[in-house]
């Protein structure tokens, strides 16, 4: 069957995607994501004087994109408007590939085009990062600054602050939901908070009632400024987005002086080994942190017992203390 797809450019085929991932029902976030990884290409193609067609395309081009991805470092505005340095990251080019093979293989299936450009592209999937949880220490450093806030005449950045916290590790949230919480959302006397997940799913998520007393005291300060429905506001009263929960992070792990790495979902990974760690089940955690499978689960089952080797190790099991040696 011959298809017709004179004229067709990746700006054509992006935009169809687009519209298809809408009728789908995808959740805003996922359209975003895809946008962005996309929208890159299409840039990078137009500034490198790609073929206008896509049939004219090789997969030499896109490598040389990949390749690009992998190696660039770039200046932006964070969400605070401070100029910051992107360093760079091999393992960003995955996840453009990722996006680049289904963009072309739902082109194939909408008989857009014949032939896959990429299909002779290979791209070996890297290795999961080791699952690292902040320890206590930093995490007392968190809730310090916040006490200290309280405390020195920021009341509601302290107030707002100690609730983000508790309520990521407590719940285990991911940055998108936490920021899309509203206040229809949050139920104190029944300790749960009602999240839309990954695909549009709501799900309930439980917190403790030293949570539920972190969040009433905030949202007792947040009436003074509120402007909308969001739980989580500014300090001009506006909502949160999810890079403004990345910014807030960072600035807070810096006022912290918690120089460890990771961003705002190392939360995550804090409060999955510390459930884990009482649940002591897996499938418990695939539900608690809201995965389709345990693969996940089975991640950080691997972390937990890592950390119980070296602990072993440290209070007895060390061969070499063990055969009097050294």
């Amino acid at each position: 069957m011959k298809h017709n797809n004179e004229g067709t450019g990746l700006q054509d085929l992006l935009e169809g995607f687009l519209f298809s991932l809408q009728a789908e029902g995808r959740s805003p976030q996922t359209h975003t994501y895809y946008s962005k990884l996309l929208g890159c290409l299409v840039r990078y193609s137009e500034k490198q004087s790609w073929p206008d067609r896509v049939d004219h395309l090789e997969v030499r081009h896109f490598r040389e994109f990949l390749t690009w991805i992998a190696t660039r470092s770039f200046e932006y505005t964070a969400g605070n408007n401070c100029r910051r340095v992107a360093q760079p990251r091999p393992l960003k080019a995955w996840r453009y590939y990722k996006a680049i093979r289904r963009l072309f293989n739902w082109s194939l299936e909408e008989g857009l085009i014949e032939e896959s450009p990429v299909k002779a592209l290979r791209f070996k999937a890297p290795p999961p990062p080791p699952i690292q949880p902040f320890n206590i220490d930093e995490l007392k450093r968190f809730i310090a600054i916040c006490e200290l806030d309280i405390k020195s005449g920021a009341r509601f950045c302290g107030l707002r602050n100690k609730g983000m916290i508790l309520l990521f590790l407590d719940s285990g949230l991911r940055s998108s939901e936490l920021a899309f919480l509203s206040l229809s959302d949050i139920d104190l006397e029944q300790r749960i908070v009602r999240v839309i997940g990954k695909g549009k799913k709501i799900v309930i998520c439980p917190f403790s009632s030293k949570t539920a007393k972190a969040i009433w005291l905030y949202m007792l300060e947040r009436k003074k400024r509120a402007k909308c429905d969001a739980l989580w506001l500014t300090e001009e009263g506006r909502p949160f987005t999810i890079s403004g929960v990345s910014s807030w992070f960072v600035r807070l792990k810096q006022r912290a002086g918690v120089n460890s790495p990771g961003r705002v979902h190392r939360l995550r990974h804090t409060s999955a080994l510390q459930y884990l760690r009482g649940a002591k089940d897996s499938f418990l955690l695939q539900l608690f942190l809201r995965h389709e499978d345990l693969t996940m689960s089975r991640r950080y089952t691997q972390g937990l017992k890592q950390e119980e080797a070296i602990q072993a190790h440290r209070n007895g099991a060390s061969p070499v203390e063990g055969l009097g040696l050294g």
